[in-house]
């Protein structure tokens, strides 16, 4: 134990007269916790089938909403979209669910969806069509989405980088 200490003891003399203060100082930062950090997840595009080891995503499309969708803008400015895809069932488990999902533009803003359809109920292997509405400002220009599954907070998000040809052409707002 002696011996443990006094190497210890002279490994920091020796760092400090070795100009220890300066080797710490040119260190990497260690990241913020929280933020983008907080949780893990599984990063892909829209034309990439996702795995993040529960749940597959494919099929990904963002178009402005039609009557059929049900989903109009919230207020003056602003314009519908509507994300689909097809989620299956990557476990040999039963599982239940909807997407918690936001959309992100280049400059960290997000705007939060809202599931229009009725969420899943998937035996192992089986697949359902996921539908979120999003209300957004006409000159928001989505660059990420964030899926996360909303009856399981901990398993790993879909983080879907969005490119210009994932995006529907710019249209005024729906006046209402």
């Amino acid at each position: 134990m002696t011996n443990a200490r006094s190497a210890l003891g002279l490994a920091v003399l020796l760092a400090c007269s070795l100009g220890g203060a300066a080797v710490i100082a040119d260190a990497a930062p260690t990241p913020m916790p929280g933020g983008a950090n907080q949780v893990s997840g599984v990063s892909g595009t829209f034309s990439q089938v996702l795995f993040n080891g529960t749940l597959r995503i494919r099929g990904l499309s963002l178009k402005d909403a039609v009557p059929a969708d049900n989903m109009h803008p919230n207020a003056a400015g602003e314009r519908a979209l509507v994300f689909r895809a097809i989620v299956s069932n990557g476990t040999q488990h039963e599982n239940h669910g909807y997407f918690d999902a936001t959309l992100a533009d280049a400059n960290g803003i997000t705007v939060t969806g809202r599931p229009l359809d009725d969420g899943w109920s998937l035996e192992p292997g089986a697949a359902a069509r996921a539908v979120t509405g999003f209300s957004i400002p006409a000159d928001f220009v989505p660059t990420k989405l964030v899926l996360i599954q909303a009856a399981a907070p901990h398993t790993k998000a879909f983080r879907v980088t969005l490119r210009a040809n994932d995006l529907p052409a710019g249209k005024p707002a729906d006046p209402r």
